[in-house]
């Protein structure tokens, strides 16, 4: 007999994001892939994968090619997945702005970015037309969601059913997207994700998650729809209004979860519904995860949730825009292994370390940082700031021919020729490393108070004081850093309740490390919050309110 040898074909490498979902439509052609509760538009894989290249065709045929960048102004649901997935594949470069950062924000970013398409609802075109110097760039228009607009090609009217195009291999290292931060703690920046950051990110959350093929997630966070078909879960969007999920009505959102195995989300989204589960003790079967994503998650939330879910658990991962996921945090193990030193003032723990995820800790500075030897890295247990580098990393912004995009890669990157992507990124946050290798988060770094006794950081005080009091707490610093005023404000939305001023203020000054508290103040009302998330505490905003109160 004569031996054969038996040789093992590596897989060919991606050249393009979208042939994760490609796959699965050549897999499981009849599998669910989009359910729309709002609409009741319902797609199969194979539908999708169909609808994608058609589409793909029909920008084709607008006469963008690739390389074109193409200002996507699309709403969220099916038309969103279908668009994005359909630049793509013909390889257009998308630019994702968030309308909810603002009207003078996204003209800047548009015009910064000087794209060749606008692709989206009337409604955009309507703005082009009206702020016409931010859109001066733009020579193809096509209208998504209607059938005429004046100077806009209509996108149904372009595509053709059974139309092919070939999927563009852009490669690994091409750049595939451009998705612009929310602007919260300064200006927006476009940042530049390649199609080999976006597969990684995909395999970084599938494989932690446990996610598999068939697998239903409820989707509460429009961009999250294309992360759950690439890994083959159907994305269900509920009958929502998306630019504002705090006021989502928990009972459609249960609607939407029935049959579902995954709800991926944000803590606005979250909070409520948490409490209205717990309030009506209701249960939930056969979800396996509650993945929170867009902002921090305080233990109570988890712990709410774990009440109703007998057969999950609650992920919480942890990263940025620019760098996602960095670490990962279960809530049974959260709560079991480190929510009292939480509670305790140590900061929130957001788990373990992704694979190629590498994260070091340094003293904190505002100042740019050219190389890591100018850095001073500190040891477990100190909190300084978070700098992060690894397959989860974005290498750069891009704004297009403004300087910013320069000033801002000086800011956020530190040189290091002796790692292999030759940067780390800093975060823009506070935390530390424990012994085990756990990374906890502090605060935004650019939120701190610093007083003349010390530095306190917004999670360690806010997590003691919420021990106090029933509702959020926010740390806010009055005047120039190295001589602030400490100032705890406590948020009551659910009625005026007593309030003692002084005894309060004794109270969260006896906490551990609170000390230089120097004064408390009661919020009556919703704490002002970013308005991309709806979650994120605009403790700026906040501390000029503490201002005026004395």
């Amino acid at each position: 007999m004569v031996a054969v040898e038996q040789r093992q074909h590596a897989p060919a490498p991606l050249t393009n994001v979208v042939e994760l979902v490609r796959a699965h439509g050549a897999a499981r052609p009849g599998l669910r892939a989009i359910d729309d509760k709002k609409t009741g538009v319902v797609r199969s894989f194979g539908e999708l994968c169909r609808d994608i290249e058609e589409t793909a065709a029909a920008l084709r045929a607008a006469a963008l090619v690739p390389g074109d960048r193409v200002a996507l102004f699309v709403a969220a649901g099916p038309e969103f997945v279908t668009v994005v997935n359909a630049c793509l594949h013909a390889g257009l470069v998308p630019v994702l702005i968030d309308p909810g950062m603002g009207a003078d924000n996204v003209l800047a970013c548009v015009k910064e970015q000087a794209p060749k398409g606008l692709v989206g609802i009337a409604k955009a075109h309507a703005i082009a037309a009206v702020f016409r110097g931010a859109f001066a760039s733009v020579k193809v228009r096509v209208l998504v969601g209607g059938s005429f607009f004046p100077g806009a090609k209509a996108l149904d009217k372009l595509r053709t059913p059974g139309a092919t195009c070939v999927v563009h291999p852009g490669g690994a290292d091409a750049l595939a997207l451009i998705v612009y931060t929310s602007g919260s703690t300064g200006a927006p920046k476009g940042v530049q994700n390649t199609h080999g950051v976006i597969a990684g990110r995909v395999e970084a959350i599938r494989a932690m998650c446990g996610i598999e093929p068939g697998d239903i997630d409820v989707v509460g966070f429009p961009p999250f729809g294309l992360f759950s078909v690439a890994m083959g879960m159907c994305a269900v969007f509920p009958d929502m209004d998306f630019r504002f999920p705090a006021k989502a009505d928990p009972r459609k959102i249960l609607a939407a979860m029935q049959g579902a195995t995954n709800v991926t989300a944000s803590p606005a989204l979250f909070e409520p519904l948490s409490r209205f589960l717990v309030d009506s003790g209701t249960k939930l079967p056969g979800i396996k995860r509650i993945i929170t994503t867009t902002g921090p998650v305080r233990s109570q939330l988890a712990e709410r949730f774990l009440q109703a879910l007998p057969d999950g658990n609650v992920f919480t991962p942890y990263g940025a825009t620019e760098a996602l996921p960095v670490a990962l945090a279960d809530g049974r193990s959260a709560l079991a292994e480190t929510g009292a030193a939480a509670r305790a003032g140590q900061g929130n723990c957001v788990g373990q370390l992704v694979p190629d995820a590498h994260v070091k800790i340094i003293a904190i500075t505002d100042e740019p940082i050219a190389t890591m030897r100018g850095a001073r890295e500190l040891p477990p247990g100190e909190i300084g700031e978070i700098v992060v580098r690894g397959a989860c990393v974005a290498k750069s912004y891009d704004t297009g021919t403004d300087p910013r995009g320069a000033r801002a890669n000086a800011q956020a990157h530190i040189a290091d020729p002796s790692v292999p992507e030759g940067f780390w990124h800093r975060m823009g946050d506070a935390g530390k490393l424990d012994e085990q290798g756990r990374l906890w988060f502090c605060g935004r770094k650019g939120q701190r108070v610093e007083t003349a006794q010390g530095t306190l950081h917004s999670i360690p005080v806010e997590a003691q004081v919420e021990a106090l009091w029933p509702e959020r707490a926010a740390l806010v610093g009055l005047g120039e850093r190295g001589s602030q005023r400490a100032v705890v404000v406590l948020e009551a939305t659910r009625g005026t309740p007593r309030f003692d001023r002084a005894r309060m203020r004794e109270a969260v000054r006896a906490l551990p490390g609170c000390g230089t508290v120097d004064d408390v103040l009661l919020h009556v009302g919703a704490f002002p919050v970013d308005r991309r998330h709806n979650v994120k505490i605009e403790r700026e905003q906040l501390a000029r309110w503490a201002a005026t109160r004395g």
